[in-house]
């Protein structure tokens, strides 16, 4: 019964939200300014932007040797947000979702945190260790 009821109520969402055209212009959108925001701070996608899909965005390991992932990792899970190591390549990379009960509230936020634990870190060069 929790399965179906949970079914029921993800179903309900669904359409409440506009279905499969808003989900995905909402998930667009928090790619984008997910995107745009790691770019600014001089980080590098692995895909480029014809092959991405807004789904989960894959970012190369900074080259500055204060760039930790765990402790980036544990930095930005105090602070509410877990993001996923680059495990789907051979380069050092890590990864960032964009889908679920997430807006653009939430990927702003995440840049914010992104930023305090950079700057927390040392990290001043962003520019990729490999690129892709």
């Amino acid at each position: 019964t929790h399965v179906c009821a949970a079914l029921d109520q993800s179903l309900a969402e669904h359409v409440a939200e506009g279905g499969v055209l808003a989900r995905g212009a909402r998930y667009q959108a928090n790619c984008e300014i997910l995107v745009e925001g790691m770019r600014a701070l001089g980080f590098q996608t692995y895909l480029p932007d014809r092959d991405q899909a807004p789904i989960i965005v894959t970012f190369l390991t900074p080259a500055d040797p204060n760039f930790e992932f765990q402790k980036f990792y544990d930095a930005l899970h105090r602070r509410g947000f877990v993001i996923y190591p680059g495990k789907l390549t051979r380069i050092d990379s890590f990864r960032i979702g964009c889908i679920g009960d997430l807006h653009a509230a939430d990927m702003r936020g995440a840049l914010q945190a992104i930023t305090e634990v950079l700057v927390e870190m040392g990290v001043e060069d962003r520019s990729p260790a490999v690129t892709g």
